[in-house]
């Protein structure tokens, strides 16, 4: 009898996690051209754990002069937002490999394969960061300064509210709020882990980089809309409709 009660409760956290599961798709377009397909997967993995998987693959023209497939997976604290792991899978024309970062708290340290580091508790990266704001309105986050681990180098980051306004999901108008993200270099221990950085990573710290998010006000708090405009060129990325 106890058997069969632990098969069933099993199977309850089994069909919760499932549920808990969500999936987003992206259009990025370039001058209004679309140019790469993108996806968010966020799950639970444990209590209190997150993993937030994020592909980017290049497409139409794009995909003959700078083809991308790029893999990025975040686990990370639902409590702290915190980066626990972070791996990625690269494949672009200048690079192609697998890294693997992961935290150790006993220690202070995130680890490679060959090199380990100090970072504050409760650091970010990009993409836990990103899920902060999903979770929390404007008035919990806005002005405030995370640290975030970006690559081997120490940042912080924090968002600042812009306005409230409405977002054009397919043929539904969604209330959002708009914010900008600003990343700046902190100080703190600098290591250079990647030969090349991947194309993503390589832009989205650059000086001058304005991100905008626009994130919607209630219900799932998805990001409707992401813009990075950089040395003259803006990408902006938007949800699909269901």
């Amino acid at each position: 009898m106890s058997y069969r009660c632990l098969l069933v409760g099993l199977a309850v956290v089994l069909l919760q996690a499932d549920e808990k599961d969500e999936k987003l798709h992206y259009t990025v377009t370039l001058l209004k051209i679309p140019c790469v397909d993108v996806t968010m997967v966020n799950k639970t993995v444990e209590q209190n754990q997150m993993r937030l998987d994020f592909s980017a693959k290049t497409k139409n023209i794009f995909d003959y002069f700078f083809a991308v497939d790029n893999q990025y997976n975040t686990w990370y604290n639902s409590q702290t937002f915190q980066m626990t792991k972070y791996a990625s899978t690269i494949k672009q024309p200048n690079t192609d490999y697998s890294f693997e970062l992961s935290w150790n708290p006993e220690t202070g340290k995130y680890s490679t394969s060959k090199q380990s580091y100090g970072r504050p508790e409760g650091s970010h990266n990009i993409f836990s960061l990103l899920m902060r704001a999903r979770q929390l309105t404007w008035k919990k986050i806005d002005t405030l300064w995370w640290p975030v681990e970006h690559e081997g180098k120490p940042y912080r980051g924090r968002y600042l509210w812009v306005d409230s306004t409405e977002v054009s999901v397919g043929s539904e108008k969604i209330s959002a709020d708009h914010y900008r993200l600003d990343l700046k270099s902190a100080d703190g221990e600098a290591m250079e882990l990647l030969e090349v950085s991947d194309v993503f990573s390589w832009a989205i710290v650059l000086d001058g980089c304005v991100r905008q998010l626009w994130i919607e006000q209630n219900g799932d708090r998805r990001i409707l809309r992401a813009e990075v405009s950089v040395r003259g060129f803006t990408l902006t990325a938007e949800l699909k409709s269901d």
